[in-house]
């Protein structure tokens, strides 16, 4: 009897840790939500104003080094025809993240852009991605790049610099910074 009551409290204490787990996930899902819809409205407004500077901030700190940032920024202006009316929000969650001893070292997250209407009847999509924590080096927090698609998402520019490779518990991948 002793033998079942144990088995019965190690699988309660089991599902409780669990449950605190799938409550941080989710509370952390709806907080990178709600910033991604943030930065959204801040990038279209910028995109309507042509507000370089506003765009740059947007980007890491290591994009932001880069030479010719404020200028690429510049040309994703001449490509989109108009001033944006419409658009739809897809927040596409986590594309990338690293938890280790219960703590968010890494997390990465894309935000599409969809149906995007401008004054002129034109179509785009954009899609762009950011880190919103990298614990060991907070200058790779903000976005890293930023895509103007045509309606059927073909891309028609870009903007991103670099890539690293990352290696972890003997796992390697390559990550935009």
């Amino acid at each position: 009897m002793k033998k079942w009551l144990f088995v019965i409290l190690a699988c309660l204490l089991g599902v409780s840790s669990a449950g605190c787990a799938v409550s941080q996930v989710l509370e952390n899902k709806a907080d990178n939500q709600k910033h991604a819809e943030e930065v959204s409205k801040k990038l279209i407004r910028y995109i309507n104003e042509k507000d370089v500077d506003g765009i740059e901030q947007l980007f890491n700190q290591y994009s932001r080094n880069e030479d010719k940032l404020r200028k690429d920024i510049e040309d994703f202006f001449d490509y989109i025809d108009g001033e944006i009316v419409d658009y739809n929000i897809n927040f596409r969650g986590e594309v990338g993240s690293w938890i280790e001893d219960g703590k968010w070292l890494e997390q990465e997250i894309q935000t599409n852009l969809e149906n995007i209407i401008t004054d002129t009847g034109t179509k785009y999509y954009i899609d762009f991605g950011e880190y919103t924590i990298y614990t060991e080096d907070k200058d790779k927090e903000g976005m890293v790049y930023l895509r103007l698609c045509d309606e059927d998402k073909k891309l028609i520019f870009g903007i991103c610099y670099t890539s690293r490779k990352v290696e972890r518990n003997g796992f390697s991948t390559f990550l935009l910074v």
